[in-house]
């Protein structure tokens, strides 16, 4: 039986106060897990509004492999010319046809496994058209060659129902299928009969004293007085949430899953 390759799962990263908890601890959790490979959703990264290169470099630099994206994906307008210049960023494969980026990507660890990374958005409750995961997921499937080690999918979305409906609908063909979007950590991680890992959202690494990682005062206002609200990013006291996964490379299947929490300092 082969090594089994350690997958850490970082959920959304919210604005600066997420980033100091990465840059604190993530390569202290590469180094004490024996990490391959790291995927984190960077639709947040931006004081929670978007990305950009500067901000996804910086996650490069400190051991991420991956960033996937969600909703807030073009928050960022620059981001929208900049996309394409990297293939460790990736957004959902539902979006338009019209939008730039990709739907998936593959990179290799250190030891040189192969790992597709794809991303999804999900249809309910989501506030926007996006074409269907399932069929889209379908596409990405048919293209990504065989020669890899596991299949990763991010579905940023806001009803359970439909993550867990894309957990089942991948069983047995993906090694990991997880949420984000929702900022709330679950604990049902499992695996799925055919050997798909499986978790509804992985949680933000950001403050969770907030509202989704939002200064509470702004949000509160906005739903007491249903008014138009500016809501701002909380910079400090944020907790890190996320998820280890084992995957056997010669079968794709997930041997265990673990979530893991580092409160603030």
């Amino acid at each position: 039986m082969s090594d089994n390759l350690n997958l850490l799962i970082i959920g959304d990263i919210i604005g600066k106060a997420g980033r100091r908890a990465l840059r604190d601890h993530l390569p202290g959790l590469i180094n004490t897990h024996q990490i391959d490979f790291v995927i984190a959703n960077g639709e947040n990264l931006a004081a929670g509004f978007g990305l950009n290169i500067k901000l996804a470099d910086e996650m490069f630099e400190l051991g991420v492999n991956v960033l996937t994206n969600g909703n807030h994906c073009w928050d960022q307008r620059d981001f929208l010319n900049q996309i394409d210049d990297d293939d460790r960023l990736i957004r959902p494969m539902n979006f338009s046809a019209y939008a730039p980026g990709r739907g998936w990507t593959i990179q290799e660890t250190g030891s040189g496994h192969k790992i597709a990374v794809i991303n999804l958005i999900g249809q309910v409750f989501m506030g926007a058209t996006w074409d269907c995961p399932f069929s889209a997921v379908e596409q990405a499937l048919d293209e990504i060659p065989e020669d890899i080690s596991a299949v990763i999918v991010d579905m940023h979305a806001e009803a359970s129902s439909e993550k867990m409906g894309m957990g089942w609908f991948l069983d047995g063909r993906a090694s990991l299928v997880y949420g984000t979007h929702t900022h709330i950590p679950t604990c049902d991680e499992t695996i799925l009969p055919g050997g798909t890992a499986y978790q509804s959202d992985i949680g933000m690494t950001g403050s969770y004293q907030s509202i989704i990682g939002m200064k509470v005062e702004g949000a509160l206002r906005r739903m007491v007085q249903r008014l138009p609200q500016r809501f701002e990013a909380v910079e400090h006291s944020a907790s890190i949430f996320a998820t280890l996964v084992k995957i056997d490379p010669s079968t794709r299947k997930a041997a265990s899953i673990e979530r893991i929490h580092i409160p603030p300092a």
